[in-house]
């Protein structure tokens, strides 16, 4: 692991000076102000779509805080995560093209290491975005609407962090391993589809990571939770998926 520290910094101080600081940040922030007030207004959206239509009558309950909530976790499910799975495809494969990554292992810095500084800045930025996103929309959640329970908010964003951070790894070894930013982007997006229809069968949404999806909601209902295998699979997940893209980064040819 020889130069981690020193890339991670600099690693850092790169998405904090680039565009990369606007995306994964900027969509969270966007969300967690819009989703309560999409909440708010979905009824009546609803009334005024149905009132040019005589005959027609669709009655839609009275928002709530939950709706919000709800609101704010299918934005982070969808939009989120695929920005994620976009933005990741060229971790290492958009370094290595553009030459930038030859330069930066002529440096006292291992091929390990440099794996590992892309994830952890990824991560970093993610967890720090998350934070600040779900802050921002149990605020104007309380705002918007009576009530609330901010504890299941954090117990299923905590969830979601997880299973994003996986798709942090995942996205690493794919760039890793394929020399092109679209392929590594296409094969992240079929691994997202993926994950979704195997997180709706059963054996591996209780025994595998895929239970992380279904457990969000679980947790936003405020039922109990069975996470022994999903998050121990998760963990071991992560832990090989950075080592299967290190050991693939140091025998590629740059």
């Amino acid at each position: 692991m020889t130069g981690l520290g020193a890339f991670l910094r600099k690693e850092l101080t790169e998405i904090v000076r680039t565009w990369r600081v606007w995306v994964i940040p900027g969509m969270l922030v966007f969300f967690g102000i819009t989703s309560p007030i999409i909440a708010a207004l979905t009824p009546a959206l609803v009334q005024s779509m149905t009132a040019s239509q005589p005959g027609v009558v669709i009655r839609v309950p009275p928002p709530t805080a939950f709706d919000a909530y709800a609101q704010f976790l299918k934005n982070l499910d969808q939009f989120v995560l695929i920005a994620i799975v976009i933005t990741g495809a060229g971790a290492v494969s958009g370094e290595r093209s553009s030459g930038t990554a030859i330069l930066a292992l002529t440096k006292p810095l291992s091929r390990g290491a440099f794996v590992v500084a892309k994830i952890l800045s990824q991560v970093v930025l993610l967890v720090a975005a998350t934070v600040l996103g779900t802050a921002i929309c149990l605020a104007v959640t309380a705002v918007v609407f009576p009530g609330g329970n901010a504890a299941r908010l954090v117990t299923t964003v905590a969830l979601w962090l997880l299973y994003a951070s996986l798709f942090v790894v995942v996205m690493t070894l794919l760039s890793a391993s394929l020399r092109s930013r679209g392929a590594a982007a296409g094969a992240g997006l079929t691994f997202y589809f993926l994950a979704l229809l195997l997180s709706n069968w059963g054996p591996m949404a209780r025994y595998a990571f895929f239970g992380l999806f279904p457990a969000m909601r679980d947790a936003l209902l405020g039922r109990s939770l069975s996470l022994g295998w999903p998050l121990v699979t998760a963990v071991l997940a992560m832990a090989v998926g950075t080592v299967a893209a290190m050991r693939l980064f140091e025998r590629q040819e740059l």
